[in-house]
């Protein structure tokens, strides 16, 4: 069987305080259209071809926690295609972990609901149980619990910008500081430009906490990240970076923005679904 782990960009990411040994979050994703592909086949032993990190694999984990979820002794055959760049803020382990969670449960005909899933999902990473769901939603505690949006979520295209540089989550967050800003209005400000197909109104409320720091810590993201600024463009940080992207560019736009950017830098237009 196929299936595809898609990627997800960040509407709102508010960095709270420490609650234990975690940072609390609210966040607000969207998955887009760029999606890693996977096949899977029942198999004697856990076997990952091309495997994109043989030392320390999500994917690998997912398994073994479903196997010992389901008291099932086989084993699966994986096959990835990586398109989803790493290190890039667009959540691309997390989906992979998700979709093989999702695809074992079909192919092994185990019908576990998504809610036992995403509570399955919760010790692998904080953002696996969103793509359990794929769909808009508000994540929150750590990020494990989704709420998903009653939202019919209009279709943006999105320009991704990553500079060839690589950014670690733990290092963002460790040098984050909290400063207590609230921002529970801006949170529905986006809320309410999606309901409403409102795509200057959401540009205006979208926000990532985590931004500052991402570019304190990366001159190449930070020079890239002004430089297209400057041009006039709204652009805006995912996650921890270092990928930014750009809601429903015109065409000059992207030309301009390609002018600036180094050759090695990645750019691709996708779109929200």
């Amino acid at each position: 069987m196929k299936i595809n782990a898609y990627a997800k960009i960040n509407l709102a990411l508010e960095v709270m305080d420490i609650e234990n040994g975690y940072h609390k979050v609210n966040n607000l994703m969207v998955p887009i259209a760029l999606h890693d592909e996977i096949e899977m086949k029942v198999s004697d032993s856990i076997q990952i071809e091309d495997d994109p990190f043989p030392m320390d694999n999500i994917m690998r984990k997912a398994i073994e926690l479903f196997f010992l979820k389901t008291n099932i002794s086989s084993g699966v055959y994986i096959k990835i295609k990586k398109n989803i760049p790493s290190q890039a803020g667009l959540g691309g382990g997390s989906s992979d972990a998700a979709a093989t969670l999702l695809g074992l449960n079909m192919l092994y005909d185990t019908n576990l609901s998504d809610d036992e899933l995403i509570s399955l999902s919760s010790s692998l990473g904080s953002d696996v149980g969103f793509f359990i769901k794929n769909k808009v939603a508000l994540c929150t505690g750590r990020g494990e619990i989704v709420n998903t949006l009653d939202i019919k979520m209009p279709k943006l295209n999105v320009l991704l910008i990553k500079p060839n540089v690589g950014l670690s989550t733990k290092e963002i967050y460790k040098n984050y500081e909290y400063l207590g800003e609230p921002k529970e209005d801006k949170i529905n400000g986006i809320i309410n430009a999606l309901k409403n197909k409102q795509i200057d109104e959401l540009k205006r409320n979208i926000f990532n906490d985590l931004k500052r720091v991402s570019l304190d810590i990366s001159k190449e993201l930070r020079e890239l990240y002004n430089e297209i600024k400057e041009l006039g463009i709204d652009v805006f940080v995912s996650g921890s970076g270092p990928t930014m992207y750009v809601v429903d560019p015109t065409m000059e736009e992207i030309l301009k923005i390609k002018d600036v950017a180094k050759s090695d830098t990645y750019i691709l237009l996708t779109n929200t679904f």
